[in-house]
């Protein structure tokens, strides 16, 4: 009986497990920086994780979720979207918050063209957040893996200070339910944010 129920817990933890889909889209940050003049910045999230690059995972992979043999599933974002298209969205939105004027670039720039780009554009900072890390492995608990890095150019493309957040961390333990999984890993994902803007150089760099 109790070898039956063993196996029953494990088609149920391994069924929990596939299909998982976390929400980054909609999170809702809050940041240490703020625009009293409403001023005119462009922010882009460039997604370099090398597995994405060497296309063994898709853009939208967000990390694993672990079966009742610790057989790994991949989770995507909610969105169906790239990662870096949702945090895009959830930090632009932070920004605007903040009372900056997030100017929209729709094509991929280079970054020798900041400069240019800023001109056309008719803004005063460009702020670039690169992803060489960012996926979650949930077990018995949630691990994090970030390797996240944060540059700040003026209106002429040249850096003014860029600053980095790398670890690998245990932020709770895992849940059944993949929606408070998704909660869990999101918010972690605000509160990093949030720590990346809340140095007293990029907060100085963004008061122009």
């Amino acid at each position: 009986m109790k070898k039956l129920a063993l196996i029953c817990m494990l088609f149920v933890v391994t069924g929990c497990a596939v299909g998982n889909k976390y929400d980054y889209h909609t999170r809702t940050i809050s940041l240490p920086v703020k625009s009293e003049m409403h001023k005119k910045i462009i922010f882009d999230v460039e997604d370099l994780r090398p597995y994405v690059q060497s296309e063994k995972k898709k853009p939208n992979f967000v990390g694993l979720q672990r079966g009742g043999f610790g057989n790994p599933f991949d989770v995507t974002t909610a969105s169906g979207n790239p990662l870096a298209m949702d945090m895009k969205e959830s930090v632009t939105r932070a920004l605007n918050d903040s009372g900056y004027d997030v100017v929209s670039v729709n094509k991929e720039f280079d970054k020798k063209s900041l400069g240019d780009i800023a001109l056309q554009n008719n803004v005063a900072r460009v702020i670039i957040l690169t992803i060489n890390e960012w996926k979650s492995d949930v077990y018995m608990n949630i691990t994090l893996y970030c390797d996240l890095v944060l540059s700040i150019y003026n209106d002429s493309g040249s850096l003014l200070i860029k600053n980095d957040m790398k670890f690998e961390e245990a932020i709770g333990g895992a849940q059944i339910s993949a929606s408070k999984n998704s909660d869990t890993v999101s918010s972690e994902f605000g509160r990093r944010i949030g720590y990346l803007f809340n140095k007293k150089e990029v907060r100085d760099a963004l008061s122009f």
